[in-house]
């Protein structure tokens, strides 16, 4: 996270929280906090994951979701945070730390300070280090443009703000520096778009940036566009990687078979040296020490067959003869084994992995890029759950239950808090869940409709020409205690849509 943005985002934070509490403290993937701050209305997450270059610290309506037992950190920090008030806050922005002063506890003793660093991660401290909110100096312009280790002393002097410098004329230059010094800025920016954005700048580096009023809002727009995937890709790394090895594996395995098949072809060759002693024994059989000889074959013309000294011409005939026999056996093998092969590592495109209860191929449930082709490997959560996939037009994924039991599961372990979830309004239907990268991600029409018509041809309007079809985030979905597997109730739906149902719709987006 670039300094000059990180001041205006801490002060703009540091206002906000102060007056709250401080909830629950989660950890959804390794090295990403989340704060629940208590509001009314609308739910409010501090996510803060730290990192050396481009961390992320915004506030999202979404909760990401939590691993099933939480980490021994996650309720070290809950036990001595929770329901406590933020009365105040101070920053060290040149070095990325916003620090939130808090209530007493005592029991445990939490510490004065929850210090939010970008850099080193989240600590309680009961005192903040000496000059913690000093003001840092601005050196000359001249010196920011051509020392490039300038930032050893002036953190706050960052490479963005030197590349943002260098490009512009010296009359602009001087106006930037001097509103970055004087943190007069009034938008914020993001580059790179939804595809590869980048960490948020107060100033533009491109004309077609996006830009934002508030330094919240654009780190709110980057972090979700950003952490939310790579909190799905954490989450699967372990499959991931023991994809990666069964993969090499398998490619080594078939090279080696490669390998013996140029062997075995290799023996079945001379099956030529054989057949030409065979057609001219009668002239060898009193030779003896022999090394090589020049034959005819009846077919292939002439040929220089080498022998082994050490045996008759009949012996070397009958030798050539046994290595060719074991080739023409071993090549069945050969095409059992590669075939064997290559079955597995389809499996593996797909996201299987050997030994595991995945579900079969046609039916397994994959989370992947939009608008890309590209098999992507089955998540953990996923697995066992009797559910079909789909594609649609655009590239999003869908998954659809098979049954009540797949239906009441998909909510809480294939679906994230800002996924779409249909069904058919008014009477039993299979649950569809639309899977979204991020909960700031557009979703076409043409996807929702299609998502709308797999739910609809499975449903009691299977038979209709048409039905209305509800969808609403998995956030508001509730399952029920008391509830039959695959009753929900639906907080807040955000619409309806009558689609056609064409059964097609299956084998076109399978």
């Amino acid at each position: 996270m670039e300094a000059n943005f990180f001041r205006f985002l801490a002060a703009e934070l540091g206002h906000m929280l102060v007056g709250r509490r401080i909830d629950k403290v989660f950890g959804p993937a390794p090295g990403v906090w989340t704060l629940t701050i208590q509001s009314t209305g609308t739910s409010l997450h501090v996510l803060f994951r730290p990192a050396k270059t481009a961390g992320h610290l915004f506030l999202s309506s979404v909760k990401p979701a939590n691993p099933k037992d939480a980490p021994a950190m996650a309720m070290w920090f809950r036990k001595r945070l929770r329901n406590r008030k933020i009365i105040g806050w101070v920053m060290d922005w040149p070095n990325l730390r916003l620090a939130l002063e808090l209530t007493p506890r005592n029991d445990p003793p939490g510490g004065r300070y929850l210090i939010l660093d970008v850099r080193e991660g989240m600590r309680l401290a009961d005192e903040l280090d000496p000059g913690f909110d000093t003001q840092p100096d601005w050196p000359a312009l001249e010196d920011a443009l051509h020392d490039p280790d300038i930032w050893r002393e002036y953190p706050h002097i960052s490479p963005p703000l030197r590349r943002a410098l260098a490009e512009l004329d010296e009359k602009a230059a001087h106006r930037l520096y001097i509103e970055v010094a004087s943190a007069t800025s009034n938008t914020f920016h993001i580059s790179g778009g939804d595809q590869s954005p980048q960490p948020p700048l107060a100033w533009k580096s491109d004309p077609d940036d996006e830009s934002f009023d508030s330094a919240m809002d654009a780190a709110s727009a980057f972090g979700q566009r950003t952490l939310f995937p790579r909190m799905e890709m954490e989450e699967d790394r372990p499959e991931q990687t023991r994809l990666k090895r069964e993969r090499k594996k398998l490619k080594r395995n078939l090279a080696r078979l490669d390998e013996e098949e140029s062997r075995l072809r290799a023996l079945a060759d001379e099956k030529i040296k054989a057949e030409a002693l065979q057609a001219e024994l009668y002239r060898l059989k009193e030779s003896h020490s022999l090394e090589t000889v020049d034959l005819v074959h009846p077919v292939h013309g002439p040929v220089t067959v080498p022998l082994n000294p050490h045996l008759t011409p009949v012996e070397n005939m009958t030798l050539y003869f046994k290595r060719t026999a074991k080739a023409e056996r071993g090549f069945p093998h050969i095409r059992r084994r590669r075939k064997e092969l290559l079955a597995q590592l389809e499996n593996l495109e797909e996201g299987t992995l050997p030994n595991l209860h995945a579900p079969k191929k046609g039916n397994t449930a994959t989370h992947g890029e939009p608008m890309s082709n590209d098999p992507a490997p089955l998540p953990r959560r996923y697995k066992g759950l009797a559910v079909t996939l789909f594609r649609s037009s655009d590239g999003f994924t869908l998954v659809r239950g098979k049954n009540k039991r797949a239906n009441h599961d998909m909510l809480s372990r294939a679906a994230s808090p800002f996924d779409y979830w249909f069904h058919v309004a008014d009477g039993p239907s299979s649950h569809i869940i639309l899977k979204r990268d991020h909960p700031a991600q557009e979703v076409p029409e043409r996807t929702l409709v299609e998502a709308a018509m797999l739910c609809g041809i499975k449903s009691y309007r299977k038979d209709d020409g048409k039905a209305d079809v509800m969808y609403a985030l998995v956030k508001d979905v509730r399952k029920v205690k008391g509830f039959a597997h695959g009753q929900v109730a639906v907080d807040k739906k955000l619409g309806t849509l009558r689609v056609d149902l064409d059964p097609s719709i299956e084998s076109t987006l399978a």
